[in-house]
């Protein structure tokens, strides 16, 4: 099974792979109908993510009832918050959320029907979020059945503006059709009146009840708003004549197909857009619509700022440095290509002049670079030197910097020790406290590389600890972060430097398309790394060509 169904997959249909709301846009899709963007997650990314060991190991504690259920259920909550989507099926869900560029809802559909209100998402992080937050909603009413029932499928579908929505039923012989002015939003909220029509079997139009609507929901950069009706249309009937007529291909459509019990439609410039339809092949089961919920994802109360759409020089071919502590590291890589390394460990003249000859021969590496650890300045330039010797460019990584003033010392004291280099060795600064985000400009223009201290920046940003879980909780922040400075730094070179850099593939993925030149990998990541960067080039050619 696929890790992803579009509406016009034939695989689409298969109710057990797309639930009973994939399957429905893939029949009108496949009939024609202009449908709603959007895509399925199959619920074989849900079953892999349930055979995580920590996942399972919280869940059989849970069902074991060995705790408090409450204490239980948290536990459970924050496993599913660490734990990552296996990373290739991460990657084709964030390729195809970025192919809608849209804001969108998450919703779960089994064959059965609905099984969870609808979350949203306008980043890619928040979309990561939201499948987990449907995923444990399920999860929870249906955990004494997973070993007997089918797991669900995930719905992804764009969000966009709608002057009409209107819900088609079957009931009996008859279609009754439901209409609210704004978003289908307002079809699932009782607190707003549609509406009513009915068309007899012969497509003739039976009986209209009107009604007042007060309220209505419109689109937000966040997602669907509730917001007050102008009291001049508060009394307007919802849906035109004209509308009316162009539903007749789909009733006509829903009359010839059984299975399809119901379909929503958005009318956008007075014409039909299919934004969902339930295709029940078994049709004893009833198809329930919970009420929607207002939470976002499993780690914030509120929606969390958009990915931001700065474009700072995109690059493609990112290079690679293996980031390395102890020589030993060199030694766990064979038959790889870095294009350098980055040493931020003590390590003396002689095990530097083997590092670089091993390097060199092993990974065509070009450029070694090394934090200045060292007090005494002429150790510096005697490493800068040896490096040299080897015909392999050096750099100098300068740490913690707080202010440009103390880089500017720094830099001095570095230039009277290094004179006698030629070429002189590139600067490399350690950008580590979320003040240097104020002042980039400034770094930018005394170094020759800005190195991106993610794992510094997330924690001191939110005050984490050590537990090596900051990137998921500080994402958003340091995205928002990091798009606005990145705009003022477009002279320096960036790189990324991180211990887990496989953590967060959205993100990494926004900083390659926002200007990093240079990631800093540890050796046990590398080929992980190199795999989703390629990715995420391949996509941006194929985005430059059609562009």
């Amino acid at each position: 099974m696929a890790t992803i169904l579009r509406f016009n997959d034939l695989e689409c249909l298969n109710e057990s792979a797309a639930g009973s709301l994939g399957a429905g846009l893939a029949v009108l899709a496949r009939a024609d109908f202009p449908t709603v963007r959007g895509f399925v997650v199959t619920p074989l990314v849900f079953s892999d993510f349930l055979k995580k060991e920590e996942i399972a190991a919280a869940l059989n504690l849970y069902k074991s009832g060995a705790e408090d259920p409450k204490e239980s259920w948290r536990n459970v909550k924050a496993v599913f918050r660490r734990a990552r989507i296996v990373w290739n099926q991460e990657m084709d869900i964030l390729t195809a959320f970025r192919e809608l560029d849209a804001t969108a809802s998450i919703v779960t559909t089994s064959k059965f029907g609905v099984s969870a209100s609808p979350v949203y998402a306008s980043a890619g992080q928040d979309l990561l979020d939201g499948i987990k937050h449907c995923w444990l909603k399920w999860l929870k009413s249906n955990l004494d059945k997973l070993e007997k029932q089918d797991m669900p499928a995930v719905l992804i579908r764009e969000l966009f503006d709608s002057e009409t929505s209107l819900e088609l039923r079957k009931k009996n012989q008859a279609i009754i059709a439901r209409a609210v002015f704004g978003l289908p939003e307002g079809l699932n909220d009782s607190s707003i009146s549609g509406d009513i029509y009915e068309f007899k079997p012969d497509g003739e139009l039976e009986r209209i009840e009107q009604r007042q609507q007060s309220f209505q929901y419109v689109m937000k950069a966040q997602g669907p708003v509730k917001v007050e009706l102008d009291e001049e249309f508060q009394n307007e009937e919802k849906a035109s004549g004209d509308m009316l007529t162009s539903l007749l291909p789909i009733r006509m459509f829903m009359n010839d197909n059984p299975g399809i019990e119901r379909c929503g439609i958005c009318f956008v410039s007075s014409r039909p857009v299919v934004c969902s339809a339930a295709l029940v092949s078994q049709r004893e089961d009833i198809i329930e619509l919970p009420q929607r919920e207002f939470s976002l994802s499993l780690m914030e109360e509120k929606k969390p700022s958009p990915i931001s759409t700065i474009q700072h020089g995109p690059v493609v071919a990112t290079k690679l440095f293996l980031s390395i502590e102890e020589p030993d590291d060199i030694n766990r890589l064979t038959d790889e290509y870095v294009e350098g390394l980055i040493i931020s460990k003590n390590i003396d003249l002689n095990e530097i002049s083997q590092i670089v000859a091993e390097a060199k021969c092993k990974f065509k590496t070009s450029q070694v670079v090394v934090e200045l650890k060292s007090e005494k300045l002429a150790d510096i330039a005697d490493i800068m030197r040896e490096i040299m010797s080897q015909e392999v460019e050096a750099g100098i990584l300068i740490p913690g910097i707080r202010s440009s003033d103390e880089l500017a010392k720094v830099i001095n004291h570095l230039n009277l020790a290094l004179e006698e280099l030629v070429p002189r060795p590139k600067i490399w600064v350690r950008v580590m406290y979320p003040s240097n985000l104020f002042f980039m400009d400034t770094l930018a223009s005394k170094a020759d590389v800005l190195a991106l201290d993610l794992d510094m920046l997330g924690r001191l940003m939110l005050g984490g600890g050590e537990d090596g879980h900051w990137l998921i909780f500080s994402f958003q922040a340091l995205e928002k972060a990091l798009g606005e400075a990145l705009v003022s730094c477009s002279e320096s070179s960036i790189a990324v430097l991180s211990e887990d850099l496989i953590a967060m593939p959205s993100l990494l993925e926004f900083l390659i398309r926002n200007g990093t030149e240079i990631l800093c990998v540890q050796p046990q990541n590398i080929q992980t790394i190199r795999h989703i960067v390629a990715s995420v080039e391949k996509r941006m050619l194929l985005e430059s060509g059609r562009n």
